[in-house]
């Protein structure tokens, strides 16, 4: 007989109690004499003969009922002798998919916990001596070398779901690797979602000897999930409405409704929404808000007791952002600039935006730059000076040019870092290209303009080579760009080939001027929402330069963290990259500190692909499996058609010796009280 929990036998040391009992009821009285004892002692022999025996009897059927309710908490049964397959096997590999999705219920029992009784199951049927490893979708806390049958139990006992996933692909190469390279004579425990079948994918198909994939199933497969959030605009704004947009899919095959809640900062911002969904569809609701304060803003969307909804991982949906008080604009010129007029007309007229001008002849520093948006106006030199001081701040901005267009302009060290060959001025006269334009740039601009539209002119401009693609916003009438953006440094460069002076253009006067500006300083902003799948976390890119001095520490929460760790950190170009791979397992949001200031914010989410409810079929598996020619080395079970491999079937009706146990102990109270009752 074996024990599925001998650790519980601890509890057998509780039998010392009816042991202390027996021993109180040993203790010796008082000897007080009598002239003439001897019906006394006739009596107190039969008495003393009769004590004993009952307290022996007590002894024993109490020490056999505590015994037998430890044993059977101990779960016992029998090892069927008959089995002998795999016996010759000493090196096993188990991957058990502790994913979201095998949280769903069968049979009044979660999946996972399903397949975590299976594979107990199977480890009591091979050899004492076998060695295994245990693969989950938790990377980090896959041991690299063997464990025995009882470690590998406890693993598997204590396994939690988790917001990772693992392809067939990765689970193989992994388990591969805890193997020591060894073929993989393995058993898989999972749910075959279809995001995760991609057999097409393994390498090398000799690394497998044989594997048995046990698929679990629901007899549900309803979800409701929120997808996404998003704003319509880029940057954020003090005491303005925001609108927020947020995506929900209902996965079932009835019509849901449902309420959602927004909550932003513990409080600041609290709304609902109640919203009927379709069958099979997505849905976007909004929600209008205002905050008052700037700083990060953490932002919870969730769903409240939504029917129809088999998974609860996908509930919530968490977003972060930084609200800046003010934008900041500076327009770097040369000298006299008429031009400067018309930009500062219209950013001193945008609320919450801070505009300053700067003539480069009297010089300019790093705090000058200090801004979201620089403006390079008509200069007539670009050296490797002023680029130094644009990529040496700490904030990341964006840099929009309007180039001088005379000849003796020096632009060698701009065009080097942008990747640009050579210009060449032209004098001809063009008109904007309207159909040029870039849509998904300039949303929602230039839905309302029809054919006949009077376009601004330019009659002079620089024709530009690249030696690499650049992003073209609008080109003139003979398909020359007049605004494309270039990246370099965590910068980007917004590019104008002719610039505001009226004898070349009339844009500045234009109605278009305005829309395309300010389109231009929303993508500059640096509040956009700050929101990672958990499965793809990698690094965090923060604008600023900062090193790990021990001082750098990630929270995941401003008031009473519950976990933190110092980060690895490479920073270069006046930005910082923090290595965060395997080191966040859940769900939330997450501070960057640097000593006690709060430097950033972000926030984690679970992965979308658990929340479709689309899994492999034996068909589809089996074809896969024919077609790639896996079929002799992977071997398909479906355990909704309770069919299993023989080493797990065969054990089903052993593990229920534990009743009988239950039933020593009950007899053993029934005699307690007939001892009692009789023997006194």
């Amino acid at each position: 007989m074996s024990l599925l929990y001998p650790d519980f036998l601890w509890a057998l040391l509780l039998n010392i109690i009816p042991i202390f009992i027996h021993l109180f009821n040993l203790q010796k009285h008082e000897t007080i004499y009598f002239s003439d004892v001897s019906l006394l002692k006739s009596i107190e022999e039969k008495t003393k003969r009769k004590s004993q025996l009952k307290n022996i009897l007590l002894l024993i059927s109490r020490i056999l009922f505590v015994s037998s309710v430890v044993i059977a908490f101990c779960f016992p049964y029998k090892k069927d002798q008959k089995i002998d397959l795999l016996k010759d096997l000493n090196k096993v590999g188990i991957y058990i998919d502790n994913s979201f999705s095998m949280s769903r219920s069968y049979q009044n029992q979660t999946l996972l916990e399903s397949a975590k009784d299976d594979a107990i199951k199977l480890i009591d049927n091979l050899p004492d001596e076998t060695k295994y490893v245990l693969t989950t979708n938790i990377k980090k806390n896959n041991k690299q070398y063997f464990i025995d049958n009882n470690e590998i139990k406890k693993e598997i006992i204590n396994l939690k779901t988790t917001a990772q996933t693992l392809t067939i692909s990765e689970a193989l190469e992994i388990q591969h690797e805890q193997l020591n390279l060894e073929k993989l004579n393995s058993f898989w425990f999972t749910d075959l979602q279809e995001n995760t079948l991609d057999l097409d994918k393994i390498k090398d198909k000799s690394i497998i000897k044989n594997i048995n994939i046990l698929q679990y199933g629901s007899s549900s497969n309803e979800n409701i999930s929120i997808d996404s959030v998003w704003f319509n605009k880029n940057n954020r704004t003090i005491n303005n409405n925001e609108n927020l947009n947020v995506k929900i899919t209902n996965h079932s095959v009835e019509e849901v409704e449902f309420q959602t809640k927004l909550n932003i900062n513990n409080g600041e911002v609290l709304n609902q929404s109640f919203n009927k969904i379709n069958p099979k569809e997505s849905k976007e609701i909004k929600f209008d808000y205002s905050v008052s304060e700037k700083g990060i803003k953490s932002g919870l969307i969730s769903l409240i007791n939504p029917p129809n909804n088999e998974l609860l991982f996908d509930d919530k949906y968490f977003f972060s952002y930084m609200l800046e008080e003010k934008f900041t604009i500076v327009n770097i010129h040369q000298g006299e600039n008429k031009s400067n007029k018309s930009i500062e007309s219209l950013f001193k007229s945008v609320e919450k935006t801070n505009y300053k001008n700067i003539d480069i002849n009297n010089g300019i520093t790093i705090q000058d730059l200090n801004a979201e948006l620089i403006i390079l106006n008509k200069l007539s030199n670009i050296d490797k000076k002023t680029l130094q001081l644009l990529s040496s701040s700490s904030k990341r901005k964006s840099i929009l040019i309007f180039p001088s267009l005379s000849v003796d302009v020096d632009y060698k060290d701009l065009y080097k870092i942008l990747g640009i060959k050579s210009s060449e001025i032209i004098n001809l006269k063009l008109e904007l290209d309207i159909e040029s334009i870039d849509l998904s740039f300039f949303k929602n601009i230039f839905s309302n303009y029809n054919q006949n539209l009077d376009l601004p002119y330019f009659n002079k401009y620089l024709k530009i080579q690249n030696l690499y693609n650049p992003i073209n916003y609008i080109n003139l009438s003979n398909a020359e760009p007049l605004l494309s953006k270039y990246s370099f440094k965590n910068n980007d460069f917004y590019f104008f080939t002719s610039n505001l002076s009226r004898e070349y253009s009339n844009f500045s006067q234009h109605a278009l001027f305005v829309p395309i500006l300010l389109r231009i300083k929303e993508k500059s902003a640096n509040d956009i929402t700050s929101q990672v799948s958990i499965n793809d976390l990698e690094n965090f890119k923060i604008n600023q330069a900062i090193q790990q001095n021990g001082n750098i520490k990630i929270t995941n929460d401003l008031s009473e963290p519950t976990y933190s760790f110092f980060p690895l950190i490479s920073s270069s170009s006046g930005s910082s990259s923090l290595y965060i791979k395997d080191m966040i397992e859940s769900t939330g949001h997450y501070f960057i500190y640097n000593n006690d200031s709060l430097v950033n914010g972000f926030s984690v989410n679970n992965s979308k692909s658990e929340s479709k409810m689309a899994f492999s079929s034996s068909k589809e598996l089996n074809t896969e499996l024919e077609n790639l020619d896996l079929n002799d080395k992977i071997h398909y079970w479906d355990i909704k058609q309770n069919k299993y491999p023989e080493l797990i079937k065969n054990n089903d009706k052993n593990l229920e010796y534990w009743i009988y146990f239950i039933f020593i102990s009950l007899i053993c109270l029934i005699l307690e009280i007939i001892i009692i009752k009789k023997l006194t």
